[in-house]
């Protein structure tokens, strides 16, 4: 099963260049998944998601605008002392609800840190909390995370389901996260400019034998 799915990763990736999709619309760190109408599961739909890694192995990533009440964490407190952060929590996404991520924004880069694009670091979160930089504008707190094994998310962008964009500040840290989606969300398209059906589709991306694969690999369809 992993070695079919590597080798559909790497097969979609192929099929993408050739086809012409640009870099900016390749998913790699620091790029935004905007969900589109394909996306209707309660999970991902109108969700815009940061990518944190994607490679041969699979992608990782926060959900950035779907705040959550504070009380929800309250288990998490226990393990972590979240009084300096006043700020809101968001769902990062449902696996491993029960841990927490943490992005900070600022100008130097803070030590042990990934950064995910320009001044925008993924960050140890007992770090941030005592940064002088962690303050509701500057710091976010993430509930969980959203994930995909090895192939799952270029079968999905192969059917339209996830448009891919440059990350801004301005989107990851907005003031009011409702309204993040809205305003990323593009027109409908399919991602090779040419319109075709679910059928044209999986002939053009997959073999029916890797087709068998995805079909019975569950969670694939990221709802």
């Amino acid at each position: 099963m992993r070695y079919s799915l590597f080798f559909l990763f790497v097969g979609l990736t192929s099929y993408f260049i050739s086809a012409g999709v640009s870099a900016d619309e390749m998913p790699a760190r620091g790029k935004l998944l905007v969900a589109t109408d394909e996306v209707r599961g309660p999970a991902f739909a109108q969700t815009v998601i940061l990518l944190l890694q994607h490679d041969e192995t699979g992608t990782l990533g926060l959900v950035v605008n779907r705040p959550i009440d504070a009380a929800v964490v309250d288990d998490l407190r226990q393990q972590t002392d979240l009084a300096p952060y006043g700020g809101t929590f968001y769902w990062g996404g449902p696996v491993l609800p029960y841990t927490l991520r943490a992005l900070l924004r600022s100008d130097a880069s803070p030590e042990d840190a990934v950064q995910i694009f320009d001044s925008v670091y993924l960050v140890n979160i007992d770090e941030a909390l005592l940064a002088d930089t962690a303050n509701a504008a500057n710091l976010r707190l993430f509930v969980g995370y959203a994930g995909w094994g090895a192939g799952q998310l270029e079968y999905e962008l192969a059917f339209d389901s996830w448009s891919v964009v440059s990350a801004t500040e301005e989107a990851v840290f907005a003031e009011d996260a409702g309204d993040v989606w809205e305003k990323l969300v593009p027109p409908r398209k399919y991602r090779a400019g040419v319109e075709i059906t679910g059928s044209e589709a999986r002939e053009l991306f997959v073999s029916q034998a890797l087709l068998r694969v995805i079909q019975q690999e569950p969670g694939l369809t990221g709802e």
